[in-house]
């Protein structure tokens, strides 16, 4: 019987699965529907609650409820649209504060972080409205002695004053993976460079990348060489392909075979990829805990002034996200992405498909905010990427030695192999005996034999049937 061709089948397995996830879509809304409706007032006094026990993961889910219970209120024309825009500021406000006492109670700076994601974007939009400070009611923990009287009610202005003065102030003792001190390294950095708000903090950035792109310079070359000299197989490779064109395990194979003879290990590009990527989250690490200073610094059109009369579109300061920089951001990731030679001949395409499709998922989601980025980290990024492209450029027009065999497909003298090579030669000779008539899966145990290792003796060196020799005894005389 004919087997559906592989872009059939895969077609058939994407439709069943929409199915299934549209039909279970459709159970949950069914299962929403016939759930009790809480009124808006029973979501508010639940918000409460949360807030006086200090419930942060709650109360966040208990939020997109009320909010939601808000809206609906809005279209059946209950509630007018000032009402509800005060509402949600005043729900935000029982977040923020929830997520400041947990984080201040727990001593832990990663939850007073949560509440200024909480308010950041709530500062940028009603900054220069009034609703930001009119005071919302919180609950009253003055009798636990972590926290100072008085804390009743917060105006939004107040309480993100408070949550940003708690972190600079936590930020400068906290340190990346407990060794490294983040926020002294970037301070030392803006210092040398004079402490000019409209200068130095963006130069700092750029010493910053120049630094770390001097680190991984050696790791990068490298990587940029050996893509390159991967990238002249690239003709052999297609041949094989063209030769087998309905045979994957044969082209497989014969690819390997290619590698192997020219000494060359496909994997050995990405080891400088995965070293440089602790670097890069060390990097972010210290630019997150010197964040709040990087709002005293500007960037050409990055100031107060633009950031007014665009209503909030450009940021005000570095400290803050910065659509235009975002977008430069993501067109430097694409040419350095593209300038990139491909680690592997035969997956070219798919390479080329994967990183844009990376470089404009990092895009997207810095815009978005689902990747909270302050610009001075964006602007170090763009920094990083132009001197990427110069080292990608200066690198292609070096000049390449052609490849040369090292090991000859018909036998000769072998150089000493590496364990890349053995690991080649073993799969080689196990699917080669799987292939023959009669194999069993004692071939499978072949993988794990050592190469080196002497070989059991057979009768079959002694001219015999090829079974294992036994011992005879000796003779009495």
């Amino acid at each position: 019987m004919a087997q559906a061709p592989p872009k059939q089948n895969f077609l058939q397995t994407m439709l069943f699965m929409v199915v299934v996830i549209m039909g279970f879509q459709l159970w949950m809304t069914s299962q929403q529907t016939n759930a009790p409706q809480i009124t808006l007032e029973q979501h508010y006094q639940n918000l409460l609650k949360m807030n006086a026990g200090r419930f942060d993961v709650s109360i966040v889910r208990e939020k997109s409820a009320y909010d939601s219970a808000v809206d609906d209120l809005v279209k059946k024309k209950k509630l007018t649209e000032d009402e509800a825009e005060q509402k949600k500021v005043e729900s935000a406000i029982l977040v923020a504060d929830t997520q400041l006492k947990a984080g201040i109670h727990g001593n832990d700076p990663g939850r007073m972080r949560d509440a200024y994601n909480t308010l950041q974007p709530l500062e940028k939009q009603y900054l220069d409205k009034p609703i930001w400070n009119k005071p919302f009611a919180v609950a009253d923990v003055t009798s636990d002695p972590a926290f100072k009287p008085g804390w009743k009610s917060w105006t939004g202005q107040t309480l993100y004053t408070d949550v940003v003065n708690r972190l600079t102030e936590s930020n400068k003792h906290d340190l990346v993976y407990g060794v490294i001190p983040g926020y002294q390294i970037m301070d030392t950095l803006v210092h040398i460079t004079g402490g000019v708000s409209w200068y130095s903090y963006a130069l700092a950035g750029f010493l910053l990348a120049l630094c770390v792109r001097s680190i991984v310079f050696p790791l990068s070359q490298k990587q940029l060489m050996f893509s390159r000299q991967m990238s002249q197989l690239t003709p052999l490779v297609k041949e094989v392909k063209d030769q087998f064109p309905n045979d994957p395990a044969e082209q497989q194979k014969r690819t390997m075979k290619i590698y192997q003879e020219y000494g060359i290990n496909p994997f050995s590009g990405c080891w400088p990829a995965f070293i440089q990527l602790p670097l890069f989250l060390t990097v972010y690490q210290c630019m997150i805990r010197y964040q709040f200073e990087f709002q005293k610094g500007t960037f050409l059109w990055i100031n107060k002034s633009t950031s007014l009369a665009t209503h909030g579109f450009i940021a005000p300061n570095l400290g803050q996200a910065d659509y235009i920089l975002i977008l430069i951001y993501g067109v430097t990731m694409m040419v350095s992405t593209l300038l990139t030679p491909a680690s592997d001949p035969s997956q070219v395409k798919q390479q080329r498909i994967m990183s844009v499709g990376i470089s404009l998922m990092f895009t997207v989601f810095m815009f978005t905010g689902r990747f909270p980025v302050v610009s001075g980290f964006v602007l170090y990024w763009v920094f990083t990427n132009i001197l990427s492209t110069a080292q990608s450029l200066r690198a292609y027009r070096l000049p390449l030695p052609p490849l040369v065999k090292v090991n000859a497909a018909g036998g000769g003298v072998y150089p000493k192999q590496g364990r890349f090579a053995k690991f080649i030669e073993q799969a080689q000779k196990m699917q080669e005996e799987a292939q023959q008539p009669g194999s069993n899966s004692a071939s499978s145990k072949w993988l794990s034999i050592d190469p080196a290792a002497p070989k059991p003796k057979t009768d079959e060196d002694d001219g015999g049937t090829g079974t294992p020799a036994k011992h005879k005894p000796k003779k009495r005389k």
